[in-house]
Parts: structure tokens; sequence; C-alpha cells
């Protein structure tokens, strides 16, 4: 919004955009949706689409966090954050791409996480085996639909942060912040 972008923000929760500057607001579409609803990733495209006339990038960081460990953690746990982790990732890369391929194609980023290399037993400040898991399987759908779409010139990429201060973290006391930066290269966590 700062560089003068259109943007449509997606969110399972509302988005106060109360805080932003009066030009930033009039480029901005602030909707509700759930990410591993296929037709609610659809309806926020198209309504993308319906006021900006296209959409040109997609930037997916939607996530739910599980810090269960593998005692600990069920079926239903595990499957909500396949669910809205890696096949929310698709479904809103699918609608992205198909909305690209109608205007001469486009850029996706995925997320996935750096917990992937260092981490997955769970346990506070730590992310367990259903977020670790669904973390992975990006990389895996970021390969695939590279090649998936790139015929139709949708460049499909993923980055993998590493421990990050944001709502996912925000249950993580000082102490379990201090450990999950010291885990990190520069010994400290980022912000986003």
């Amino acid at each position: 919004l700062d560089r003068g972008w259109r943007v449509c923000a997606i969110d399972v929760n509302e988005i106060d955009v109360g805080a932003l500057p009066a030009g930033h607001v009039s480029r901005l579409i602030a909707t509700r949706a759930d990410v591993s609803d296929a037709n609610a990733c659809e309806a926020a495209v198209e309504a993308a689409v319906g006021e900006f006339g296209r959409v040109d990038g997609l930037i997916h960081m939607a996530a739910v966090h599980s810090t269960k460990t593998w005692r600990e953690l069920d079926a239903a746990e595990f499957a909500r954050a396949m669910a809205v982790n890696v096949t929310g990732s698709f479904l809103m890369a699918q609608a992205c791409a198909r909305a690209m391929e109608r205007t001469g194609g486009g850029a996706i980023v995925l997320a996935s996480s750096g917990s992937i290399n260092v981490s997955g037993v769970g346990g506070h400040g730590r992310g367990g085996p259903a977020y670790v898991s669904s973390k992975a399987a990006i990389v895996g759908l970021t390969r695939a639909l590279a090649r998936s779409f790139a015929p139709i010139r949708v460049r499909v990429n993923a980055v993998s942060p590493g421990a990050t201060r944001t709502a996912m973290t925000a249950e993580y006391d000082e102490d379990a912040l201090r450990k999950v930066g010291e885990r990190t290269l520069v010994n400290r966590i980022g912000e986003a």
C-alpha cells in the first residue's frame, strides 16, 4: 500500500483498517475467508478481480500453528493444520492462477517454515509434528505448482522464514521467544 499497489487482504478474522491512511484504504479490499474452503478462496479472488480488474500476485501467509507433541496431537488437529496450511495454500494459488491465466500471468509466493529444518517435536515454543509436516508439504506443493503453472506464465516460489514474532507466536512467553531466537543464525527472533 505504501508503494501504491492495490491490495486485497484476506484473513479468517475481521481486518482492522482503521489505522490506515485514507489513501491506503481506497486501494484496499479487506475481506474475510477461510482458506480451507474452495468457494471462499474463489470468492475472494473474484472480489479482487471485480474491484481491480486483475490479480498480478499472491503472497499467501495464512496458517495455523500447532505446538502439540506426538503424544498430545490428535487426528483432528493434524487434519486442521493440513487443511489450512497446505490445502489453503493450494486453493488460494489455484484461484489466483485461474485469474492470472486470463491476464497473461503473475507471481505466487507461498510460505514454508524454517522449522522443517530445525525442529518438529512440539512443546512450548516449538512447532510440533502437525505444523512442521504441513510446512514441509509446502515445499513439494511449490515445486508441483511451479511446473504446473509455468505454461500459463505464473511463477511460484516459497519463502521459508525462521522464527518471527507474529500472532502465531503470541502465546510464547519471553523465555520461549528467547530460546527460539537462539536457534537462529542471528541469535534473535525476527520481526515481521
